[in-house]
């Protein structure tokens, strides 16, 4: 449902563009609804290419050539437009795309000059508020030969939402920096609840590691986790990395709704190292290596029962930033699971697959022949949600370089392991 609720928005936002920056609108009821339909192609159009591993569209570099396309692909249903303003105009609607991935999810603007994507957070991928005025407004405005007037009502009502979420996180900043005096923070993450109305935000100063979150009008600010962690800094030159002692939350879950049970499943950093690298590169900005567990706390923040994360993986743990676990139950034993990842290539990641059982114990879902999955997920490099194909089976897709083709493998339970299919 999230992935359908987040093409309509691409699709809604590329068709209403098409329509309000036409100059001259098609009197015909089918011509308008081909305007449309090709404003929504080139909405999605950079989406496309993930099919195939890659994320190729998804830049300003390569925005002119995919409206290229879409203005030679709409001449040949429509000529009465010039193709010059077909070009410009569809061009404009994959920019929606990237607009709408960059107040959500994040984007690589400089695709593939630069990998690092940029992101100002402030809706989720699936938000109903932005999709809901678009739509119903090209549902009615496709009807009337002066629906263009209704279509831009839509888009202005979307624009007014997403400039009052981003001023709440721009208050919400400034009173972050506020208290914790702006010249000592060294860096601050704002983003929207996945599973509220609400903010959650990570920030660091020269002294302390601070998680929270506030009501959407940044009104009411809770501090949920406040580390402080000694720093020593050798008189030689380079400086290492700051030294982190002590427990530092880096994904707080509220799994009430799956338990109906006051409790959180959080991943936590027991110890280690924090340090910066703003370099261009997959792995740039903030950096989390060390000792991390996975533990079920009630509300009060006692822990009911925890593991140590490192055990599971043979290679060193990275985050570059907080995140959201994703939950669902991939075996059809009702405990609810999860997958934890770490960067593998511009392709995908690697990931493992976790169960809370129902006696509060957390254990590795194991794969027949494999350590790990290799999945190109576009969701989120550290927990992405794995396609159900039934109660019992999931699928995986990711790009091979090697033989140039995307590829897909399902997976079953047979009660003790997943075992890939043939």
């Amino acid at each position: 449902m999230e992935l359908l609720l987040h093409s309509l928005i691409h699709l809604a936002a590329g068709a209403s563009t098409a329509y309000v920056l036409s100059r001259k609108v098609p009197e015909s009821f089918l011509k308008r609804c081909w305007l449309l339909l090709i404003g929504g192609f080139a909405g999605l159009f950079p989406d496309f290419t993930k099919f195939f591993g890659d994320i190729f569209f998804h830049s300003v570099i390569l925005m002119p050539l995919a409206g290229l396309i879409c203005a030679f692909i709409y001449r040949i249903f429509q000529k009465e437009i010039s193709f010059k303003q077909q070009w410009l105009i569809f061009s404009i609607c994959v920019c929606t795309h990237l607009f709408i991935d960059y107040i959500g999810n994040g984007v690589a603007f400089l695709y593939p000059i630069i990998e690092h994507e940029y992101e100002f957070s402030i809706v989720q991928r699936d938000d109903v508020i932005v999709l809901s005025p678009l739509l119903l407004a090209l549902i009615i405005g496709v009807w009337f030969r002066s629906g263009k007037k209704v279509v831009w009502a839509g888009v202005i009502i979307s624009l007014l939402y997403l400039g009052a979420m981003a001023g709440f996180k721009i208050k919400l900043e400034n009173a972050l920096e506020q208290r914790y005096q702006m010249e000592h923070v060294q860096s601050l993450t704002t983003y929207p609840n996945e599973f509220k109305r609400e903010w959650r935000f990570m920030l660091t100063t020269d002294q302390t590691g601070v998680f929270g979150h506030s009501n959407l009008f940044a009104t009411d600010i809770q501090i949920d986790n406040e580390n402080p962690f000694p720093i020593s800094f050798d008189t030689a030159l380079p400086v290492e990395p700051i030294t982190v002692t002590g427990a530092m939350t880096i994904s707080r879950n509220d799994i009430n709704e799956y338990l109906n049970k006051p409790y959180f499943l959080n991943i936590e950093m027991l110890s280690g190292t924090y340090s910066e690298d703003w370099s261009p590169g997959p792995l740039m900005g903030t950096s989390l290596t060390g000792e991390f567990e996975i533990v079920l706390r009630d509300d009060s923040g006692n822990a009911i029962t925890e593991v140590r994360l490192n055990d599971f993986f043979t290679e060193a743990l990275l985050f570059n930033s907080t995140f959201n676990l994703a939950f669902d139950d991939y075996n059809g034993d009702g405990s609810i699971d999860f997958t934890i990842g770490q960067y593998g290539t511009s392709n995908g990641n690697y990931y493992k697959l976790f169960t809370l059982t129902a006696r509060n114990e957390f254990k590795e879902l194991k794969v027949s022949g494999m350590n790990e999955l290799f999945i190109g997920a576009s969701d989120s490099r550290y927990s992405t949600y794995l396609e159900k194909v039934d109660a019992t089976t999931f699928k995986r897709s990711y790009y091979d370089n090697a033989t140039g083709s995307n590829v897909e493998d399902m997976f079953s339970w047979n009660g003790q392991e997943f075992v890939k299919r043939k």
